[in-house]
């Protein structure tokens, strides 16, 4: 028989009492809603387990947050700590369905505008749970080699094809800003081009999780290839609305800013290039934070540029070490 995966036993009553009064008060809407659809006190029981684990979570790295504030970024993370603990496939699965419920029935009542689950692939039946990706040096590098080289492809066939030379620019930008400020999707998805300060190349007063306006550092490869991208813009007429990404362009009328569908569709996209099929939008957050702490920052700057409160998020979640170094290292030691 399979090996039955461990519990993940997070159920604590003191700090139940303690979860953020909106998610409780949520909830108890939401509980309202299963028991006049006469949901059988089991299901409803197991539905209450995998959130309440869920919110202790929350409130042990995440700030203890309404659930209102989560975003797919934050639900990764959990999941990734439930398979960390030694939950198999399923249990996460149901746990994925759990949280999905709930968020659905706050969309249907339209306490929210989305259900951030809808931007988290479900694994199928025998794939493993979406994991974090932590690109190495090697695949950044083949990253951007195929990135120009879509670029280059499709400005062979700009005359005929526009839209794909207009992607490829794009997607080029988007993955390089992203990479090198290591900023949340929801962040990059509303900067404005007046928010960006080139000479110094800091985004600056952008919009992050709970309110806070932050600052983001990019590189000077990214500085390239957002000014790529807004001057093909300026030389075709193409609105935008003031937005550095964008769902679509156009030529004439207001232009909304990207959607995170849209930006994790990029995604997909550079990751097929790479052979990482699996890559989303919220890896090249951990790709970037494990890249430069890997090239000799320090845990304190890199923590301070993912904006974290404290390091112990980011060397639980977001720094995979170099053990090539930890073994150079240890030889050293000539013991």
């Amino acid at each position: 028989m399979p090996k039955r995966s461990e519990r993940i036993c997070m159920l604590n009553q003191e700090k139940l009492k303690k979860i953020n009064p909106e998610t409780l008060k949520l909830y108890h809407k939401y509980l309202l809603d299963m028991k006049i659809r006469e949901l059988s006190e089991k299901t409803i029981y197991n539905y209450y387990n995998d959130l309440a684990n869920w919110w202790i979570y929350i409130y042990d790295y995440q700030d203890n947050k309404s659930v209102k504030e989560i975003d797919d970024s934050d639900i990764s993370e959990f999941i990734v700590y439930c398979k960390d603990q030694g939950n198999n496939t399923n249990r996460i699965k149901r746990r994925m369905s759990s949280i999905s419920a709930f968020f659905l029935f706050l969309k249907k009542k339209r306490l929210i505008d989305e259900n951030p689950m809808s931007f988290i692939d479900r694994p199928k039946e025998g794939q493993a749970v979406v994991a974090q990706t932590f690109l190495t040096t090697q695949q950044i590098q083949f990253m951007r080699e195929k990135l120009q080289e879509n670029v280059e492809k499709a400005k062979e066939q700009r005359k005929t094809k526009p839209t794909q030379y207009y992607e490829a620019l794009t997607m080029q930008a988007y993955a390089i800003f992203s990479l090198t400020t290591m900023a949340r999707i929801n962040a990059i998805a509303n900067i404005r081009w007046e928010q960006l300060d080139f000479d110094s190349r800091v985004a600056k007063d952008v919009l992050e999780k709970e309110g806070y306006l932050v600052e983001l550092f990019f590189s000077e490869e990214a500085k390239e290839y957002l000014l790529n991208l807004k001057q093909y813009r300026t030389e075709n007429n193409i609105e935008d609305g003031g937005y550095v990404f964008v769902s679509a362009h156009r030529k004439s009328g207001s232009c909304t800013p990207a959607t995170v569908s849209t930006l994790s569709d990029y995604c997909k996209k550079i990751g097929q290039m790479i052979g990482v099929p699996t890559l989303h939008p919220h890896d090249f957050r951990h790709s970037g934070a494990t890249a430069y702490k890997n090239a000799g920052m320090s845990l304190e700057e890199v923590s301070v540029l993912l904006n974290h409160k404290s390091t112990d998020v980011t060397r639980r979640f977001y720094i995979k070490e170099d053990k090539s170094k930890l073994q150079a290292n240890k030889d050293k030691c000539n013991i």
